[in-house]
């Protein structure tokens, strides 16, 4: 028999003695501070001074899906000395899409595991980029893609251009001014969006697939110069296959002179700033309208030579013309005086044989006539005798009548009328009208 007061009483915590729990056992488990490598993500900070984001782990082969991540917080009286370390290596910044090397305390904030950050390694954050440039770089010349937008051919007269940016920046504005400056006809198709921050690379790729929908020349992705960490987007594989992907050429002009972001390698044509971008579309229509001129130049001056030469050639004939005109004249008026006794000679000839056959024609034709006429007149007579055999009023003087109905159709069966119906009965003397009552 089963006895409940054998059964052991279990522990109920409170969601905060849990949590207490918890803390307590990290930090049994983690007594010191930890270094910890990974990818920042939704970085903020915020006017209090703390900074907070995400270290996130991405798993190899999956893209940008993450597969491991922790919170970590970064306190207003932490923030001047990581900021000391990050100055000291040139190119070391803590920002979105960035691999670091952090070192802080394990512990819980509010039920959720946290690092609360107290230092870390520059020299790591500056090697990380290089190597995840490289890795994807590798990555993508494994698949083929790395060269596959810069075999696409620029169009000669790139006027339809699609634009990625940021309306209103100075990206932007450089670069329109240096179209509209140029004073061709360039028609630009802006998308829209932010090129730095948390989701910058999924913005953009959806920008290009936009435009890839558009009906443009080319596709300029541009923005201006910033930090380190701010131009990480342009390294991420997303947006490299993006850009490998577009049925044009993109040109890339992302404002940093040191560095070749992985979006300037995969793009067809990777410019310094959005201006130079411009500056090479420029440049492409102004040559294509260079060569129009040079070869209208060209033409205009062989026109005005082959006119010259044709109107000496014309000269020439015309003084040919008016020496030997009196002698081809009065060769040609001799040959039409020949003719003309020979035409008269023939004529006559003709004349003659034409009438002695036109006689005989005359004669055959009376002879032909005469016999058409009597037979003619045979099968006019049979045929009045066949006609009035079928007159039908012959049988209708022999007793017969013709019914119609009022629209003049002959009526053969009781169908073909209706009660009510008005109809007419031909006899051979006359007209009798009747209406069908049954």
């Amino acid at each position: 028999m089963f006895d409940l007061g054998d059964v052991p009483e279990e522990v109920t915590f409170s969601v905060g003695e849990l949590a207490g729990a918890v803390g307590d056992a990290l930090r049994r488990a983690f007594p010191d501070h930890v270094w910890v490598r990974g990818e920042v993500q939704n970085l903020k900070r915020y006017p209090s001074g703390h900074t907070y984001f995400s270290l996130v782990e991405k798993g190899t082969g999956t893209g940008d899906r993450v597969r491991a991540k922790v919170d970590v917080v970064l306190f207003r009286d932490d923030r001047p000395a990581i900021t000391r370390a990050l100055k000291e290596v040139p190119g070391a910044e803590l920002g979105n899409d960035v691999e670091v090397r952090i070192r802080g305390r394990v512990g819980v904030y509010q039920g959720r595991l946290q690092l609360v950050m107290s230092s870390i390694d520059p020299v790591f954050t500056v090697g990380g980029i290089a190597a995840n440039r490289e890795r994807v770089v590798r990555a993508l010349a494994a698949d083929g893609v790395l060269g596959r937008n810069g075999r696409l051919p620029l169009a000669l007269v790139p006027l339809r251009v699609g634009l990625v940016t940021s309306r209103g920046s100075a990206a932007y504005h450089d670069f329109v001014h240096e179209l509209e400056g140029s004073g061709f006809a360039f028609q630009v198709v802006v998308v829209d969006v932010r090129v730095q921050g948390a989701a910058a690379s999924r913005r953009m790729v959806w920008a290009l697939r936009e435009l890839a929908e558009c009906s443009v020349d080319v596709v300029v992705l541009a923005r201006g110069g910033g930090a380190r960490a701010d131009l990480a987007p342009f390294d991420t594989e997303l947006v490299a296959r993006a850009i490998a992907a577009m049925p044009v050429p993109v040109i890339t002009g992302v404002g940093h002179e040191v560095d070749r972001s992985v979006a300037d390698e995969v793009a067809h044509t990777a410019c310094k700033t959005p201006t130079a971008c411009a500056q090479l579309l420029v440049g492409q229509v102004r040559a294509f309208a260079d060569a129009v001129d040079a070869s209208a130049r060209r033409v205009a001056a062989l026109a005005r030579t082959r006119a010259a030469l044709a109107s000496h050639t014309l000269d020439e004939a015309a003084r040919r013309a008016r020496r030997s005109a009196p002698v081809a004249l009065a060769r040609e008026r001799a040959r039409v005086e020949r003719g003309h006794g020979r035409v008269e000679e023939l004529g006559r000839r003709r004349a003659v044989d034409a009438a002695r056959e036109i006689d005989a024609c005359a004669r055959r034709t009376g002879e032909l006539g005469r016999r058409g006429v009597a037979t003619a007149g045979m099968r006019l007579d049979a045929a009045e005798r066949a006609v009035r055999a079928l007159d039908p009023r012959r049988v209708l003087e022999r007793g017969y009548t013709i019914t119609r109905a009022a629209s003049g159709r002959v009526v053969r069966r009781p169908d073909d009328v209706a009660t009510g119906d008005e109809l007419v009965t031909e006899l051979a003397d006359g007209r009798i009208t009747s209406r069908v009552e049954e």
